[in-house]
């Protein structure tokens, strides 16, 4: 985390700091406030920054903001809202520090004209994926420091070492441990350059940290953090020497001392309370309740962890956060004392406020079993809820066969999914017993992000008329162009004719937008029909979930991060017959951040997606016979499983049915719409009774 102040007095006691921002408040007093008293406040504030006090930091950094505010000095003020920033981001305060970023942000876009504004916004997009990357958004830091590299901006050997240390970082969180070496090595020679005194530290820490959990070379990286830790103590810098001991005693603790980390995470404790500092709060309970097997020290982890991201209201904040904080969930799961406490921390886990079991068990059918997974480090389990009881059982993974992950079902016919890492990307109905048997010729199968998306199975309530609108379907985009690093996206010659197969089969009125009129701007509509179908082309991205998309004319794309501002309450089922729309990156403690997942979570009832490219010509069959189930009535699940088993008696391979993945309610058939037929049918049986009565009173009255 960077901020704007003058380092070389980073060495100095807090009680000249403290005399520093008298005079400084006594000096604006007496002759009104200058640049100079802002800079001696900013200065202020930093030094109060790295030495823990992040009261006096925060006043500091707001009252010199507030002179070059005053002053109409824009550059110094946007640079005094990113140290306010770095001082919530230091406290666990990250909306606070992400609001004031774009607060910055706004600042730098009133002068863009102004030749100092590609310093600073630079200035803000680093801070940004640093934040980003606290949080576990890894891929989305990593393409900020990207764009900021490939931009080519001259800046100081400063911040070009602070930018490689957070890519260092990164790159060993991502599974390069020698990139990440090589990066910090790079950060610290320009940190060294410099005379950095607090970058050097971060440098030396993350070297220290890449031996140790990478490479197990744990006198390597207990040499550096000792290193690391005097620089930290003699600079005064209480965060670092925080920091380094947390650090140090995990390498103690991996190297078979459980006694010395404890003392070091002891000392962490004391410190990360004094401080504010959640995320080292956390991680020291953690590590000491490892060290005393004390599972009471584990809840209190977890507590400090949910307790921060409560205050992560905004969506873009909040998916990834629990990544790197799974090892805590992992151990309660593990120590759970019965089924009911494991199912607690199964979904807080996944940063969801659990059902209670018995409501989840009054709320599943006789016929159906529940299946909520857990994939830890080493092992793998799953929870199996029927209206019965529960039972847990061990699972296998990767899962080759049925057997590998289901566990025996007795008097079921629906199976409810919940997978967890790497079994989110498995198509369950494909596998297999060792008689041939797949899953889908015995179940019906759908799947939820988590169990509290669980819904009773209820009736839908009345029916609607032919006339009403019923089905928005969007496909077939007209491909002029390819956006520069897309694929060459072909043209889908079925993609249309599946839309006009879709919308016979329903009784409903259709709205089909194909070739030019398939454009994004559709599906503003969508909130007004109860079935969404798209028949386009789409495509995950397995480095940033955000950037997964689907095609429309133009070429435009709707972005994963922008489903979510879709109106789709009300909207029962969405069909996403496109590639990869059920794939994404795998997420420890959480389901993949798929397209389909992005949907249900903006209010539609189900999603049909796919887990892989399937051929066009597939894809349109199985959707056909789909939605002809659908339309006599059938539950979502079982019109899913009839149409693949139908494609699979024709003798279609697997890779041409096993990729489709229902999720959300399947439990339940869409609202029933009355076709033209049998309204005009009734119409005329209507007419030949009132004709009949008619007559009788003709015959009575003669």
């Amino acid at each position: 985390m960077r901020s704007v102040h003058d380092k070389r007095a980073a060495a100095r006691p807090d009680s000249w700091i403290v005399c520093c921002a008298v005079l400084v408040a006594f000096s604006m007093t007496c002759s009104g406030q200058t640049k100079q008293d802002a800079q001696a406040l900013n200065k202020a504030g930093g030094e109060f920054l790295y030495g823990g006090d992040y009261e006096k930091a925060l006043e500091s950094f707001d009252r010199a903001r507030a002179v070059y505010h005053q002053q109409g000095e824009s550059r110094q003020e946007a640079e005094c809202w990113v140290n306010i920033g770095a001082v919530h981001f230091y406290r666990g305060r990250y909306v606070e520090a992400w609001d004031v970023y774009n607060r910055a942000a706004s600042l730098v876009e009133v002068h863009t004209a102004e030749p100092w504004a590609p310093d600073v916004q630079q200035f803000i997009d680093v801070n940004r994926a640093a934040l980003l990357q606290k949080l576990g958004k890894d891929h989305d830091a990593l393409e900020i420091y990207l764009k900021v590299r490939r931009a080519g901006h001259k800046t100081a050997p400063e911040e070009e070492a602070r930018v490689l240390a957070n890519l260092g970082a990164l790159y060993r969180r991502l599974g390069d441990p020698y990139k990440a070496l090589d990066t910090e090595r790079a950060a610290m020679a320009l940190f060294r350059q410099s005379k950095d005194v607090d970058g050097q530290l971060g440098a030396m820490k993350n070297i220290a940290i890449a031996q140790a959990m990478e490479f197990q070379d744990f006198a390597a990286a207990r040499v550096g953090f000792e290193a690391a830790l005097a620089l930290a103590r003699s600079s005064g810098n209480k965060r670092e020497t925080m920091q380094c001991e947390l650090y140090l005693g995990e390498t103690l603790y991996l190297a078979g001392d459980p006694a010395a980390a404890r003392l070091r995470w002891s000392a962490v404790l004391e410190s990360a309370r004094a401080l504010k500092a959640p995320e080292e709060e956390w991680k020291a309970l953690y590590g000491l309740g490892r060290a005393d097997h004390d599972k009471t020290l584990w809840k209190a982890a977890a507590a400090v962890i949910e307790s921060t991201r409560s205050d992560l209201r905004r969506a873009e904040l909040r998916g990834g956060f629990l990544a790197d904080k799974r090892d805590v969930f992992d151990a309660l799961i593990e120590s759970a004392g019965d089924d009911a406490e494991r199912l607690d921390w199964l979904e807080r886990s996944r940063g969801r406020t659990p059902l209670p079991l018995a409501v989840l068990r009054q709320s599943l059918p006789p016929d159906t079993a529940l299946l909520v997974y857990w994939v830890g480090r080493k092992k793998a389990g799953v929870l199996q809820v029927t209206q019965a009881g529960t039972k847990w059982s061990d699972v296998h993974v990767p899962a080759r066969s049925a057997p590998d992950v289901l566990p025996p079902l007795s008097g079921v016919s629906r199976v409810i999914l919940v997978p967890d890492g790497p079994l989110a990307g498995v198509s369950f109905d494909a596998l297999a017993w060792s008689d041939g048997t797949r899953v889908v010729q015995r179940y019906e199968t759908w799947n939820l992000p988590s169990s509290t998306f669980l819904r009773s199975a209820a009736a839908r309530s009345g029916f609607r008329w032919p006339w009403e609108a019923q089905l928005l379907g969007i496909g077939d985009p007209e491909i002029r162009t390819a956006l520069p690093g897309d694929p060459e996206w072909a043209h889908l010659p079925r993609a249309g004719a599946e839309l006009v197969s879709v919308s016979h089969q329903l009784n409903g009125q259709a709205d089909l937008r194909v070739k030019g009129e398939a454009r994004k701007a559709a599906l503003s509509e969508a909130h007004e029909f109860r079935v969404l179908h798209l028949a386009t082309h789409a495509a995950a991205d397995f480095e940033n979930p955000a950037r997964s998309r689907i095609l429309f004319s133009g070429p435009e794309y709707l972005y994963l991060r922008e489903v979510g501002q879709l109106k789709l309450q009300g909207v029962e089922l969405v069909t996403l017959s496109a590639c990869e729309t059920e794939a994404g990156a795998a997420a420890r403690g959480d389901a993949p951040l798929s397209l389909t997942r992005a949907f249900l979570e903006a209010g539609a009832g189900s999603v049909v997606g796919s887990l892989w490219a399937v051929r066009d010509e597939a894809a349109a069959d199985l959707m056909q016979k789909f939605y002809r189930e659908l339309g006599r009535g059938a539950t979502l699940a079982a019109a899913l499983r009839t149409a693949k088993l139908e494609v699979m008696q024709a003798g279609a391979p697997r890779e041409d049915w096993a990729a489709f993945v229902l999720s959300g309610d399947g439990s339940t058939p869409i609202t029933p719409y009355i076709s033209w037929s049998s309204l005009l049918s009734g119409a005329a049986v209507l007419m030949v009774g009132a004709g009949l009565a008619f007559s009788s009173r003709r015959v009575g009255k003669g």
